[in-house]
């Protein structure tokens, strides 16, 4: 009887030795608290672009004009804030501020730079770049027949698109303002979830010189941050393209898809 009796401690505590490790892996898993803070990342899109139109300027030239609005659909702000390294520097550095889900944030260098004018008479700050499309022959996109590289753009909250994500504030957060003047050493510029920089045809720089082309049909590209200088949520959906018809002799355009 005794025997069996320790016999029968000596299986349990065999027992107990062996579920140890599993008791441990339960615990290990179980959360001590709440889950880290992740990213608030932005995500940009171009919209489709809007309100096509030939011109004939005083010297002859034809100008292509379209208007470009680019986008943010991820769940935070794309913020850029630029700093003079020196006062006397024609340029700014520009970092990019990243929200988190906790409410805190963290800056990251960036290859941008913000030069200020360029030449559109805006009178203020805009991050070289940011926008380019280019216009060539479908199926052949090594051929960059012609292009409209815009030098610069101000990013700020210029209209809200509808349906906003829910993120979206119901006020624009960054206003024209935020691009600072002449005699400004920083800025923060940015983007609002659900709301876009919207540049009209009529805008300076809104046109590609398309004197001399042929009739015929032609795709346009536009790639929003073509450099990948900003970190998003995904990077691979920055482009839209559009094909046109373009007729320069009978002065029209129009737009297939």
């Amino acid at each position: 009887m005794i025997r069996a009796r320790i016999a029968a401690v000596v299986a349990l505590a065999m027992l107990a030795t062996a579920l140890l490790p599993l008791v441990g892996v339960q615990a290990s898993t179980r959360p001590d608290g709440p889950p880290p803070p992740v990213d608030l990342l932005p995500d940009m899109r171009m919209a489709p672009l809007y309100d096509f139109s030939l011109e004939t300027t005083a010297n002859g030239r034809t100008r292509l004009h379209f208007g470009t609005i680019g986008w943010n659909l991820g769940d935070g702000p794309i913020e850029a804030r630029g700093q003079k390294v020196d006062p006397n520097d024609d340029y700014m550095k520009v970092k990019q501020r990243i929200y988190n889900s906790a409410g805190g944030y963290r800056d990251r260098n960036t290859s941008a730079v913000s030069i200020f004018e360029t030449g559109d008479h805006h009178h203020h700050w805009h991050i070289r770049q940011f926008m380019l499309a280019q216009l060539y022959k479908p199926g052949d996109p090594s051929e960059d027949v012609y292009g409209l590289r815009k030098i610069g753009y101000c990013l700020l909250d210029a209209r809200q698109k509808p349906n906003p994500p829910p993120a979206s504030p119901p006020h624009p957060v960054y206003p024209l303002t935020a691009c600072g003047g002449p005699n400004a050493h920083q800025f923060t510029m940015g983007l609002s979830v659900g709301y876009g920089d919207d540049y009209p045809p009529a805008f300076a720089h809104q046109w590609m010189d398309v004197t001399g082309l042929a009739p015929g049909t032609y795709r346009i590209c536009t790639t929003v941050d073509p450099l990948g200088e900003f970190k998003e949520k995904v990077e691979t959906n920055n482009q839209r393209w559009t094909n046109v018809k373009i007729n320069i002799p009978n002065h029209k355009v129009k737009v297939l898809g």
